[in-house]
C-alpha cells in the first residue's frame, strides 16, 4: 500500500504528459518504446544459457538394437609384462628433434626437456605401484548409448547425523578421472553435516571408456549411474 500511495502523484503526472502530446509525438514514443523492448528481449535471449540437447542416441558400432544391456560390471585396472615391455621398446625408439636455440617452450614442447620426461617414464616410473594406487577405489563399466563407459564409484563413510549427497565429478579435455583422487577422501570421509557419494566417469574416448564410433556431440554421459 505504501508503494501505491507514493507512486500515485508520479502516475498522474505521467498520464497528464501523455494527454498533452500530439499524435506525431505519441507515435514516436510508441516506436521508441517498441525499439527499446526489442533490444532488451534480444539481450535477454543472448544471455540465456545454451544447452546441448540430449536424448536416446546410439554411438556404438553398427545399428542400434531393440534392447541394450545396461548391466553395471566391476572393472579392475590391470597391466601385463608384455604391455610394459612393448611400451618401453617404443620409448627407446623415440627420435627427438633439436630445439631452436633459447626457444624454451615458445615453439611447442621443448625436446631437451622432453628427453628428461621420457627418461623418467622409461627408467623410474613404477607401473605396478601405480596400478595399485588406481585400484584403491572401486571401478565399474556399463553400456551407455552403445559404448562402454568407465567410472569410479566411492561410497562414503557415513556417521550418525550426516546427510549423504550424490556427487558426479567429470574431468575435462584432456583429462582423467585420476585428477580427483586426492579430493575424494575429503568428500567421502568428513566430520561435517554432509558427506558425498562420489562418481568419477571417464568421458568417452578417455581413460578406460570406449570412444564413440559415430560423429556427433550429444552423448548422454549422465544416462546410467543409478
Amino acid at each position: 500500500c505504501l508503494f501505491v500511495v507514493c507512486c500515485q502523484p508520479t502516475f498522474f503526472t505521467f498520464r497528464e504528459t501523455l494527454v498533452n502530446l500530439d499524435q506525431s509525438k505519441l507515435q514516436l514514443l510508441a516506436l521508441t518504446s517498441a525499439g527499446v523492448g526489442a533490444v532488451l528481449c534480444y539481450l535477454a535471449w543472448r544471455q540465456s544459457p545454451k544447452t546441448t540437447p540430449v536424448g536416446d542416441g546410439w554411438w556404438g558400432a553398427g545399428e542400434k538394437p531393440l534392447t541394450e544391456d545396461e548391466t553395471i560390471h566391476r572393472f579392475v585396472v590391470t597391466t601385463s609384462v608384455e604391455e610394459i615391455e612393448d611400451l618401453q621398446r617404443r620409448i627407446d625408439q623415440t627420435r627427438f628433434t633439436i630445439p631452436l636455440k633459447d626457444s624454451r617452450f615458445n615453439y611447442g614442447f621443448n625436446s631437451n626437456y622432453l628427453r628428461r620426461v621420457v627418461s623418467y617414464w622409461r627408467h623410474q616410473f613404477d607401473w605396478e605401484k601405480q596400478v595399485k594406487v588406481i585400484n584403491q577405489y572401486t571401478h565399474f563399466k556399463t553400456k551407455i548409448e552403445g559404448i562402454d563407459v568407465h567410472f569410479v564409484h566411492v561410497r562414503p563413510v557415513q556417521k550418525a547425523g550426516q546427510t549423504v549427497l550424490p556427487l558426479m565429478m567429470v574431468h575435462g579435455w584432456p583429462g582423467s578421472f585420476y585428477e580427483f583422487y586426492r579430493i575424494i577422501p575429503l568428500l567421502t570421509k568428513t566430520d561435517s553435516d554432509v558427506v558425498f557419494e562420489v562418481i568419477c566417469p571417464s568421458i568417452p574416448g578417455y581413460g578406460y571408456s570406449e570412444a564413440p564410433h559415430k560423429k556427433g556431440k550429444s552423448f548422454n554421459i549422465y544416462g546410467t549411474y543409478g
